[in-house]
């Protein structure tokens, strides 16, 4: 029923979407400042090809969005969280996991949402040059802090 309706199921899905999630924002949410449920699926989209273009599909990196900072779709936890704070633009956080056990740490804050790819590629391509081990995109980027993330960006 699902492939007749051109919906997807788990087997078909990144392993970056799968492991996302976003709250649904405007125009459902009265607390909402900017998208989030309805701008997920177009970062994702870039992202997937930057993942790609640097051989990490295979990863599961978590990511949490939120158009406000109420946080409903926990974006304080995860590897990657967007977190709206004005109208196209986030506070990005780095450093959590997965499992959501630990929290992360700002990283950059008023990113537009079509800058969120290129602000994240370089520490895509550091993650991949300098993990330890199986170290986790989350682990690495909490492993080097906002000092060591700020070196790689320049």
């Amino acid at each position: 029923i699902m492939a007749a309706h051109g919906i997807k199921t788990v087997d078909q899905l990144s392993l970056v979407r799968r492991y996302s999630i976003a709250c649904p924002a405007f125009p459902t949410c009265g607390l909402s400042i900017t998208e989030s449920e309805r701008a997920l699926p177009g970062i994702l989209d870039e992202l997937e090809v930057e993942l790609a273009r640097q051989g990490l599909t295979n990863e599961v990196i978590s990511i949490h969005m939120t158009g406000c900072p109420n946080g409903c779709a926990r974006p304080y936890t995860p590897d990657i969280g967007f977190v709206g704070r004005a109208v196209g633009k986030y506070t990005v956080f780095l450093g959590g996991n997965a499992e959501g056990t630990r929290l992360g740490y700002v990283f950059r804050d008023m990113v537009a949402a079509e800058d969120i790819v290129s602000t994240l590629s370089p520490i895509l391509k550091a993650f991949k040059a300098e993990r330890q081990g199986t170290e986790s995109f989350g682990d690495f980027c909490a492993r080097k802090g906002l000092e060591g993330i700020d070196q790689i960006v320049g």
